[in-house]
């Protein structure tokens, strides 16, 4: 080759090294984000706690793919860390902050006044601001369909209820247990007791056999994943179980007669992707697609599966009226 060609050849070559040099670089991958609503969601618990926390965490993802938006979230946030976690999030400016239980409103309330620019959504919770939206699942129509269920199945007439806490939510899905309890024509005793913990299965297995010690042989319960303590207690000392959010029968299959239905996922979804206006609030119910309901197993009769499905389809008729907390 002769010189003046290899000139030519080192010219091309420079040439094509600086104009590759000149072309737009590519787009970082956090660029893929731009333009989409940034939502974060803090959880109580665990996401795969096959309960609350996974459900809702669930109800997030299926959020991020259906509503094009850009999620984090953070796991095991307890009371000494919301105001902290919230703020952060905030911060970082995140344009939709979510808290997936009513334990938050306090926590809530007090970053959203802080940001009042940003929009805060608040799981099973009266939010107050107005940049806060609210969706709270129907536990007291959930409840007193298993108090339907729980005083039909009865032997003892007596029946129990355990709690994870004392919050406005849980403490009215007690109440409301306790008058489902009472629509089969018999008086039945219902036993309430918290445990102060919604994830800790032994306490939960304990305070099944201490109810069944006083008396009861059909337990409920508004838990996590501590249910699996619950119903094991019930499983080994022949006694009855209502499961929660989904069919809970895997659990304890000599044990649960049923589930109360009410997916928590979907509270997650709808104010993920903003279907829930600023300021408002509204309700996971009988009313709602897929809302609640009373799932059976063939451990019922079926013809108190009548009487105890004669009584949802009261309640979606509004021939029934079982108000939900905060419900006009």
């Amino acid at each position: 080759m002769s010189k003046s060609m290899k000139i030519v050849f080192v010219l091309i070559a420079v040439t094509t090294v600086i104009l590759a040099g000149c072309q737009p670089a590519a787009a970082p991958a956090t660029e893929e984000a731009a333009g989409k609503t940034k939502v974060a969601a803090v959880f109580p618990g665990v996401v795969t706690d096959q309960s609350w926390n996974q459900f809702g965490y669930e109800g997030l993802q299926k959020a991020e793919t259906d509503c094009s938006l850009e999620t984090a979230y953070t796991e095991s946030v307890t009371q000494d860390k919301q105001l902290e976690t919230l703020r952060n999030y905030a911060a970082e400016g995140y344009d939709i902050i979510l808290a997936h239980g009513g334990e938050y409103a306090d926590s809530i309330k007090t970053v959203a006044a802080e940001y009042p620019d940003l929009w805060f959504g608040l799981v099973n919770g009266a939010g107050e601001g107005p940049n806060v939206s609210s969706m709270i699942i129907g536990y007291n129509q959930m409840s007193y369909l298993a108090g339907a269920l729980a005083c039909n199945m009865t032997k003892t007439d007596h029946i129990g209820f355990v709690g994870g806490e004392s919050i406005p939510v849980v403490d009215a899905g007690a109440e409301l247990y306790k008058e489902g309890a009472q629509t089969c024509g018999k008086e039945v005793q219902v036993d309430v007791v918290y445990t102060g913990d919604w994830a800790d299965v032994t306490k939960a297995r304990e305070s099944g056999l201490s109810l069944i010690a006083g008396g009861s042989d059909v337990l409920y319960h508004i838990l996590d994943t501590a249910d699996a303590g619950l119903i094991a207690a019930a499983e080994d000392e022949g006694v009855y179980a209502i499961g929660l959010y989904r069919d809970s029968s895997a659990l304890g299959p000599k044990a649960v007669i049923g589930s109360a239905m009410g997916h928590p996922g979907t509270m997650i979804y709808q104010l993920a992707c903003g279907k829930v206006p600023q300021g408002e609030k509204t309700w996971l119910d009988v009313h709602t697609p897929d809302g609640v309901n009373i799932h059976m197993t063939d451990l019922v009769p079926a013809d108190i599966q009548a009487k105890v499905k004669a009584i949802w389809d009261e309640m979606v008729s509004g021939e029934l009226t079982v108000k939900n907390m905060g419900e006009p």
